[in-house]
């Protein structure tokens, strides 16, 4: 059998490194929402709409959701949604050496390559997304914004999402299959499983589908992020 791939715990994770980057670097929240035990996620997306229309709106903040490291996971109350707003993002600059920023984009290479195990090495989402990935890594963005950072991971997790999405055929109680379909129709691949775990109710439907961003709580940017030019500060 293949190896099982949480994909939404690691997309929690490099939520969860996300938002710590922003509170360390002294950009105060603009509001959190926590999970709530066995709340529905269609309660939980309306309360963080909410809270975004009373804090300068969705647009003008950039919202990350996630459960915390170790903890209960889907379903539980452990976890939150928390926003940042988006013009003290924009005018904070990563220092060099910047330990919560390695830990992102560490988080984002763990993401990738839960993905590649699914899509393999050679598929284009996850060659654009290394490529993009790795400019990065070379000064652990140092002289990027917050924002510009923040986005541009969010950004290249987005194709191989997709792409894994479109593979899933079928579905079964509680979410996806967890067999891949083939790239033509067909039977799909045996054994082949993701089992991907929710990463939160703002960001999944149930605790086997692919993670999704917040529905209408992040900034609207494009599928594939442009190679980050990083700023001197």
């Amino acid at each position: 059998m293949a190896e099982k791939v949480a994909l939404s715990k690691l997309y929690s994770a490099l939520n969860e490194k996300l938002a710590k980057l922003f509170d360390e670097s002294g950009v105060r929240r603009s509001f959190t929402v926590p999970y709530i035990e066995g709340q529905a996620t269609a309660e939980h997306i309306k309360a963080v709409g909410t809270a975004a229309t009373q804090n300068g709106g969705a647009y003008n903040n950039l919202i990350t959701s996630a459960h915390h490291s170790g903890g209960k996971g889907w379903g539980s109350g452990d976890g939150h949604t928390v926003a940042h707003p988006a013009d003290k993002l924009r005018t904070t600059l990563i220092p060099k050496g910047d330990e919560n920023a390695k830990a992102a984009i560490d988080a984002a290479q763990k993401y990738l390559d839960g993905c590649a195990k699914l899509l393999g090495d050679d598929d284009p989402t996850i060659l654009t997304a290394n490529s993009q990935l790795k400019l990065v890594k070379k000064s652990d963005a140092a002289g990027m914004t917050l924002f510009d950072f923040g986005v541009f991971l969010i950004q290249i997790t987005s194709p191989p999402t997709q792409a894994i999405g479109r593979a899933h055929s079928g579905t079964k109680p509680g979410g996806h299959s967890p067999q891949l379909r083939a790239p033509n129709p067909g039977t799909a691949p045996e054994e082949q499983e993701s089992a991907p775990e929710a990463q939160g109710e703002a960001q999944t439907g149930g605790d086997t589908q692919t993670p999704q961003p917040v529905a209408s709580a992040a900034p609207a940017t494009p599928a594939v992020a442009p190679a980050p030019q990083q700023r001197q500060g």
